[in-house]
């Protein structure tokens, strides 16, 4: 009988155990996603919504719309982000191609070097390269010229921008071309087709896919950048939708229903390529995985290989080398008026950030404690939104999945725009506005949909029959995800909060445009040290930071390179 009874209360208890999971993820998702959003529409829409008045509907959006600087920053970043993308295509293609030429043992230390950009924030590889190429900077120090008109213009923007991105392309197409293999050139040299013949006719089309959505992966990581045009385009008058945002909340009056408004076609022009991005993604791409690998690619002239490494060489010289050689350099000199020189060398600039009472230890503490709140949240939060959408079979799990998502695709000058319009309101009891928690949940619901793909993925590889025998065995949906399958995805979570915690230490949109008085980050840390002049100061932690980042970035990719679920 009282066995009897224990089994009844489980099963009722499993009933309203496993909608509640799922409705607290999704209540969770709504607060950290959904009203960043919704917030930035009602605005744009409705500019008195703050006072619960639905008073002048569209009296912002019809004024910002006719507004001729939005036009210009609107064109501005659509054809800066499309530049930059031909640009990437342009420098990862050839590459990509020759990289499967090569034999792997060579070709994965060029992988490897070519990584480094990703490790390298975008502002921080902008203030490198004025260092290097600005009037009085190391190319004129050491070789007698600068190339500051170039730097300071559009197609300057353009080249920093797409010698920071084009690995991604490089990647994606690198990857394709090895799933297709050497089997179709093999077949086209036979019949006397020449080398461009082969590429353009035969690998181009089989790898096209993947080309166009990485292409516009890079296309929507363009047109969110706000670093490099804010840094290099405000040098000579270039605006975009992202700096114009920042303009909106920087100068007086704050104009927030101009600011939403601009967010909104931010947000619009960002979703429909990634959309677009998504579906291409999903239709085309088992084109590819279908095929089978190759054997390793022909031998080779020894002109052919000296050709191929120099090519390589030249590229990693310039998207590699050159920056961090002007980081390093930066972050030692004592003082920038002393010149390149030897005695102006020395590590004081670097010790100095580590003095507990300075500004410098306070930015490193911040950054370091919000990044580690912010993995430890993203990782609990991913578990839960992971089991409900692969475990539970619920209609809600499609909103659930939407919102999981949707940061993916919002830049994140959106989100933080978002955050204000939400939690900027006098009828909040309490609101983590004006409070380091508003970075905090920043951070959360920007690098949300790293630990959900990474943890979805690693779940949708264990067997239903675990959590089933469970079932049976009386256990409830919070026993099973606590005792069952968390063990299990330790791994893969520990790795998405290594990469979490990485990139939020170096996150400074959000970081620059919610930061309370008084806190610092270090990405606010190194952009005001450079807006105020002390380019040493600011570079040595630039170096600090992306030695530390790239080394947690390195042990998650590599933590998860070794799971096996």
């Amino acid at each position: 009988m009282f066995q009897l009874v224990l089994s009844q209360w489980q099963t009722q208890r499993s009933r309203w155990l496993a909608p509640a999971l799922l409705w607290l993820a999704i209540v969770l998702l709504v607060v950290i996603v959904g009203l960043p959003v919704l917030a930035i529409l009602l605005y744009a829409l409705f500019p008195h919504i703050n006072e619960w008045s639905l008073a002048e509907p569209f009296s912002a959006l019809l004024p910002t719309l006719a507004d001729g600087q939005l036009l210009s920053a609107t064109v501005n970043s659509l054809r800066l982000s499309a530049a930059v993308t031909l640009l990437s295509c342009l420098l990862a293609l050839p590459l990509a191609y020759q990289r499967n030429r090569m034999s792997d043992r060579s070709g994965r230390w060029w992988d490897a070097l070519l990584m480094v950009p990703f490790l390298i924030p975008p502002y921080i590889g902008s203030m490198a390269w004025m260092q290097l190429l600005q009037v009085k900077g190391f190319s004129e120090q050491l070789l007698g010229f600068n190339l500051a008109p170039y730097l300071y213009s559009f197609p300057g923007i353009v080249s920093v921008m797409a010698l920071h991105l084009f690995p991604m392309i490089y990647f994606a197409a690198s990857n394709a071309l090895r799933v297709v293999g050497h089997r179709y050139g093999d077949v086209a040299r036979v019949f006397g087709a020449q080398p461009w013949q082969i590429f353009s006719r035969i690998y181009l089309p089989l790898v096209l896919p993947s080309l166009v959505s990485s292409c516009l992966i890079v296309f929507i990581l363009s047109i969110e950048e706000f670093g490099t045009p804010e840094i290099l385009g405000n040098r000579f008058g270039f605006h975009v939708i992202v700096t114009a945002i920042h303009d909106k909340f920087s100068d007086w009056p704050i104009d927030l229903p101009g600011a939403s408004v601009l967010s909104l076609i931010l947000i619009a022009i960002a979703l429909a390529a990634y959309l677009l991005q998504r579906y291409i993604s999903e239709r085309f791409s088992a084109n590819l995985d279908q095929q089978v690998v190759n054997p390793p690619p022909p031998r080779r002239s020894l002109l052919a290989r000296t050709l191929t490494q120099l090519l390589f060489f030249m590229v990693a010289m310039l998207a590699v080398v050159l920056p961090l050689l002007s980081i390093c350099l930066s972050a030692l000199m004592n003082t920038l008026s002393g010149g390149l020189h030897w005695r102006n060398l020395s590590l004081q600039p670097l010790l100095r950030l580590f003095d507990g009472d300075g500004d410098a230890w306070a930015a490193i503490s911040t950054s370091l404690s919000l990044a580690l709140m912010a993995a430890c949240c993203t990782v609990l939060i991913a578990l839960l939104v992971a089991f409900a959408v692969v475990r539970l079979r619920a209609r809600a799990t499609v909103l659930l999945d939407f919102l999981s998502i949707l940061p993916n695709a919002i830049p994140g000058m959106a989100i933080a725009v978002g955050l204000i319009l939400t939690w900027n309101q006098r009828f909040w009891p309490l609101t983590p506005y004006n409070s380091s928690l508003i970075l905090l949940l920043a951070y959360v619901c920007l690098m949300l949909p790293y630990p959900i793909r990474m943890l979805s993925a690693a779940l949708r590889q264990l067997p239903r029959s675990l959590d089933d025998a469970a079932y049976i065995s009386g256990a409830s949906e919070l026993t099973v995800i606590c005792r069952i399958l968390a063990p299990l995805l330790a791994p893969v979570a520990l790795a998405a909060g290594f990469i979490v915690f990485a990139i939020s230490t170096r996150e400074l949109v959000s970081s620059i445009m919610l930061a309370p008085p008084g806190v610092e980050t270090v990405a606010t840390y190194v952009f005001h040290q450079f807006d105020q002049g002390s380019i040493n100061a600011g570079m040595a932690m630039s170096l600090v930071t992306i030695l530390v980042s790239g080394s947690i970035i390195v042990c998650g990719q590599h933590l998860q390179g070794r799971v096996r679920p």
